[in-house]
């Protein structure tokens, strides 16, 4: 099962938070692996963000088994003094994101519960954790993110 801990142990931490304003507007890559509790089915995902100031944009590729299918997502961002709120792409609240380094976040959409943890570790790199409950998901989800270009990343193939 994957747990918070398990994503801790790999994801170091700096002691110092973070600014996210600008920091994370650019280009990114990102890998991120659902398991599907409900099914047994283990979803891979690769893509690429765009981050603007306004705007999270993520397109790529969804495996599931040896199917392959487009899959993309889209949010709103409004950023604030010391926290961004994150608004589904019609403007629905999401969460909000604030300048520190690990954080943990939960939405309540509907019946489903959406608990997630988030680790910056820099201005190139950070991950997303998602434990997903409800009368018809029951998911886990860890994203990893590297801003393209990152010469750290250059060699890394999920």
């Amino acid at each position: 099962m994957m747990g918070y801990g398990a994503a801790q142990a790999w994801l170091p931490i700096p002691a110092d938070p973070i600014e996210r304003g600008d920091s994370l507007v650019g280009d990114w890559k990102v890998s991120r692996t659902m398991i599907d509790y409900l099914t047994g089915a283990t979803y891979r995902f690769t893509g690429e963000v765009i981050v603007t100031q306004d705007a999270f944009i993520e397109h790529g590729t969804m495996r599931v088994d040896s199917q392959e299918m487009p899959a993309s997502r889209r949010y709103r961002l409004e950023p604030g003094e010391g926290v961004t709120r994150i608004l589904h792409a019609d403007g629905r609240d999401f969460i909000e994101l604030e300048a520190k380094a690990a954080q943990t976040v939960r939405h309540l959409c509907g019946a489903d519960l959406y608990s997630g943890r988030f680790f910056f570790r820099g201005q190139g790199d950070w991950a997303e954790v998602w434990r997903v409950k409800g009368p018809r998901k029951n998911y886990a989800s860890l994203g990893r993110f590297w801003r393209v270009g990152d010469a750290a990343w250059a060699s890394y193939s999920p």
